[in-house]
Order: structure tokens, then C-alpha cells, then sequence
């Protein structure tokens, strides 16, 4: 149909042809012809109305050039005028061609002879290939030739007008038309008002080619000239957060822009998305993630990226520079900066400079690193006795931030009657033997910093009732609870318990096993009975 896009009533009106085409092929009554003479005189204000917009678009193109001594502006009309030329030539030679199907009727208008004309005298005409007058060739020649033209001039591809069935999507697969070609499929045992119908649904696809055509050749021609029909305040600001009793410091001018023009907007050659605030102005946003290094002694790095705005076949070209503050890592909570080899130890790694935009990723080369519930909250395990942590964030590296590594403390090894520490200079009576117990205690620090580490558990002991130089009872404890109940009625006073401490084990934040290495006589421990 005519126009750049089909209205929904041209739509309908392209449907119902197709429709009554596929009836028409069932070889439906009068009923169905005088429906095509409804579609044929419906096309034709169609038609009229595509022609007064053509024209109305010309009239504005040549007006948009006006003096303009630019090559392309002054192709891009030239172009316009021969599209329109083309195009009328084409339609008025459909005019005629209806002429001569109407006469075959012995009519020269549309009337009850005409509709009622069931024969194939127009098939006859437009299909036979002996025919001197040639005249479906030449019009499928016409339609052929139009379109090449019109690509000639636009620059547009445009598909063909002489369609066959094949490339009818709801013929397509129709076996019997198929393999019909243009002529035959579109004239073969058609009714005159059918085929008078088909040319004029034609002519309207040649406008609706016009319109696309003449659209493209109004935006070439008016590329040189920008008119604004919009102005904006804007205001610069050295800074959009100042301190209080600082000086803010900007700059205001005017800007314009057109409703009527689509820009395009580049940052470093690289398309922009296209947003409009509420008064309907075309921006484009930028947004990247700076870019770190090549900082001074104040911690600033200045950097900078090409802009660019396209209007109508220009190009708008500007140098942005702006200034990257080197940001500061803080380290908080836990145990930081020092760590413990080998545990789980909880730091906050924060950059405050970042605001929302905090989102970091972590590297070591000689710890392992997870995640914890919020940005910049980690877990590291060290292996090293000073590592470095590589701070990212959204793919820009941020910087280092170093850690000393302590190993673990050893345990103390305490005797306990109960809950109370044994006083080991005091010692136990024989019958608080079968209380007693022992366990591998944390270093304080090291408990409160990382208490998911500090958990020990001696597996092994031998425990000796001693005598002088000699023992009086032996006993291989697997547990920190040993069994003495049978020793306190041999112990006496003057005796010893002397529990010698062989194998402990540190369970880890994992709660995987790190075997503990019991050193010299700190795992020795030696109490009277009294």
C-alpha cells in the first residue's frame, strides 16, 4: 500500500485481496467478482491519496535542499524528482493497460457487463507469448525495470514486484501454483475485474516502494542543515559535591536540539545508548568504568576519551578529559593485617571511594581466597609468610594490599579435676584421679581472632603413676578423658601422674584435621598426689 508503513485499514484491505484471490482460483460466482470491483475502487483512492503525499514529499525535499551547493544534497533532489517521475510513468502506464483490459469487455468503465465478464479474454491477452502486442511481457518488464531504477536512486534494496507464487508465503507451498510463474499465476482464468483489481493492488505496492525511496532521499538532502526547535540551560560544574563553606564553581550556556532529528552518539568509536529526559532531548549515556595507573604524587591520573555526535551526515568530534583519584584500600575488622598461616581468617578489604559501584574480585598467589556475604568481606588462608592481595573491580585493577603471616601459636597443655585447672604445685589427692582430664588450649589472641581455628584435641598420651624412679601404673589414653579410676586406691602421697603427651590435632575452620607437632617438654605435664 501507499505510505511508508500500511495503515491497519490498508492492511485489511491487502488481506481481503489475497483472500478473494484464493476463492477466485476455486472458481467462486459473481458474489466474489463484485467484491474485487469494491477492493479495485478502494485501491484506487488509495492510490490517489499516495500520489498527493508524493508529491507533498517532493515539495519538501526540494524545499529542504534549497541553495545548497553540496554534491550529495543536490544528487539526493535530483534523485527525488526522477523517483517521482518514474513512478507516475509507471502508474500512468497501468492506467492504460486497465484501458485496454476493460475494452477486451467491450466496456471502458467498471459496470455490471464488465463484472459479470467471466471469460479469460485477459488471460489471453496478458499470458500468450505469440501475441504481437506483447503486453503482459512489457508489463512485467515495466515492474522489473521500476525497481531497478528506484535501487539506481535511493541506495535501497527493494524486492520485486513480479512476484511469483513462490515467494508469496501463502502460496509458497501450494502445489498447484507453485511452479507458476508471475504472468501465469497472476492472469491465468481470470475474470477482468479480478485482473483489473490485481494491477491496481500493484500500482498502490509501487507508491508504498515511492514513499520508502522518497524518505530516504529527504534525510540525504536535508544533511547539512540543523534547525533546533528546542533549548535547554545547562550548567557545568566543576563539582556536583562540595563541602560546606567551599566555593561551587560552574559554567551555563544554552543548548539546542531538534525532536525531528535522530542522532547517534559515539564514545572512543564505540555506539552509545540513546536516552531522552522528560522534555523529549536525545542523549547519549556514557558509562564506563575508569581506568587506574599512571597516577602522580597527588594520587591523580588524568585521562581522557573521544566523543562524538552525528547529525544528518555530520560528524560532531570532542576530546573529553577528566581525572582518576587513585582510590585507598582499608582494611577492617578481624585480624588484619596480620594473618595466620594456614586458617581462615575474616577481613574486610574496602574502598570507600567506590561508593555502590564496590563490587571487587581478590587474587593471591600464596593464600586461597573466598568470598564472604558482602562485597569485600573474604576469607584468606595463607601459605606464605607475607602475601599480597590484588584488589579488582569491574575488570580495573584497583591495587595491593599487603599481609604478614604468623604461624599458629602452640597449645598449652593444662590438667583439669573437672572444670578447675590442677595446681600443679599444690597437686591432687588420690581419689580425684578418676576426674582427672587434659586438653590442648589456644593462645588467647589466637582463639579470639580466629576461634573456627582453634579448636585442638589431644588423640594420644601415655599417663604414668610414678614412684620414685619407678612406675607403678602405665596407661596408653586415646581421649583427654582416660579411665584412672582403678589407680586411686594404689596411689599414695609422695606419688606422681606424669602425662606425656604424644599426638594433637588443630581442627580447622573446614573442619578438616592439621596434625600439631608436640615440642620438647611442653607436652609434658607432672602432678603430685598429696
Amino acid at each position: 500500500m501507499a505510505g511508508g508503513k500500511e495503515t491497519p485499514r490498508q492492511k485489511m484491505i491487502g488481506m481481503m485481496y489475497l483472500v478473494l484471490t484464493a476463492l477466485l482460483a476455486l472458481q467462486v460466482s459473481n458474489a466474489v467478482l463484485e467484491k474485487f470491483a469494491i477492493i479495485n475502487v478502494t485501491l484506487t483512492g488509495l492510490i490517489t491519496d499516495g500520489n498527493k503525499k508524493s508529491d507533498e514529499i517532493l515539495k519538501g525535499i526540494i524545499a529542504d535542499a534549497g541553495e545548497s551547493q553540496s554534491a550529495n544534497v543536490i544528487k539526493a533532489k535530483t534523485n527525488a524528482e526522477q523517483v517521482r517521475k518514474i513512478t507516475k510513468d509507471a502508474l500512468n502506464y497501468i492506467d492504460e493497460l486497465k484501458k485496454r483490459m476493460m475494452a477486451t469487455s467491450g466496456t471502458d468503465k467498471i459496470d455490471e457487463k464488465l463484472i459479470n465478464d467471466h471469460s479469460s479474454k485477459v488471460a489471453a491477452m496478458m499470458i500468450d507469448v505469440k501475441s504481437k502486442e506483447q503486453e503482459g511481457k512489457k508489463y512485467e518488464k515495466l515492474l522489473n525495470d521500476y525497481v531497478a531504477q528506484l535501487k539506481d536512486l535511493s541506495g535501497l534494496d527493494f524486492a520485486k514486484l513480479a512476484k511469483p507464487p513462490k515467494d508469496i508465503p501463502i502460496f509458497a507451498t501450494n502445489e498447484d501454483h507453485v511452479r507458476k510463474d508471475y504472468l501465469t499465476f497472476t492472469f491465468e482464468n481470470t475474470p477482468v475485474i479480478a485482473a483489473l483489481a490485481s494491477v491496481t493492488q500493484t500500482q498502490t505496492e509501487i507508491l508504498e516502494y515511492e514513499a520508502t525511496a522518497l524518505d530516504k532521499l529527504a534525510k540525504d538532502a536535508g544533511a547539512n542543515r540543523i534547525s533546533f526547535d528546542q533549548f535547554i540551560p545547562m550548567v557545568r560544574a566543576k563539582s556536583s559535591t562540595v563541602a560546606a563553606g567551599a566555593k561551587y564553581e560552574a559554567e551555563m550556556f544554552l543548548t539546542g536540539s531538534s525532536t525531528s532529528i535522530s542522532s547517534e552518539f559515539y564514545k572512543d568509536g564505540a555506539k552509545l545508548p540513546i536516552i531522552a529526559d522528560a522534555g523529549g532531548v536525545q542523549m547519549g549515556k556514557i558509562e564506563f568504568t575508569a581506568s587506574g595507573g599512571g597516577y602522580d604524587a597527588t594520587g591523580i591520573a588524568k585521562k581522557s576519551f573521544k566523543a562524538e555526535i552525528k547529525v544528518k551526515g555530520q560528524t560532531f568530534t570532542q576530546n573529553i578529559e577528566y581525572y582518576v583519584a587513585q582510590p585507598v584500600i582499608r582494611v577492617t575488622t578481624g585480624n588484619a593485617p596480620t594473618l595466620y598461616m594456614n586458617c581462615g581468617n575474616t577481613v574486610n578489604i574496602e574502598v570507600p571511594a567506590l561508593g555502590t559501584n564496590y563490587n571487587p574480585s581478590f587474587s593471591a598467589a600464596s593464600a586461597e581466597i573466598r568470598k564472604g556475604d558482602k562485597p569485600g568481606r573474604v576469607t584468606i588462608i595463607p601459605s606464605a609468610r607475607k602475601i599480597t592481595v590484588g584488589v579488582t573491580n569491574g575488570g580495573t585493577k584497583i591495587g595491593d594490599q599487603q599481609f604478614d603471616v604468623k604461624n599458629v601459636p602452640d597449645p598449652r597443655y593444662v590438667a583439669y579435676i573437672g572444670s578447675t585447672a590442677v595446681d600443679l604445685r599444690n597437686g591432687i589427692k588420690p581419689n580425684q584421679l578418676a576426674n582427672l582430664r587434659f586438653v590442648a588450649e589456644p593462645e588467647n589472641n589466637f582463639k579470639e581472632e580466629v576461634p573456627k581455628d582453634a579448636r585442638y584435641k589431644i588423640k594420644r598420651a601415655e599417663v604414668i603413676l610414678g614412684r620414685g624412679t619407678a612406675g607403678v601404673q602405665r596407661l596408653n589414653a586415646t581421649n583427654e578423658n582416660p579411665d584412672l579410676r582403678s589407680w586411686s586406691s594404689q596411689a599414695r602421697p609422695g606419688d606422681r601422674v606424669v602425662i606425656d603427651i604424644k599426638e594433637v590435632a588443630r581442627r580447622t575452620f573446614t573442619d578438616g584435621e592439621e596434625k600439631v607437632p608436640v615440642k620438647g617438654s611442653s607436652g609434658i605435664i607432672i602432678i603430685p598426689i598429696n
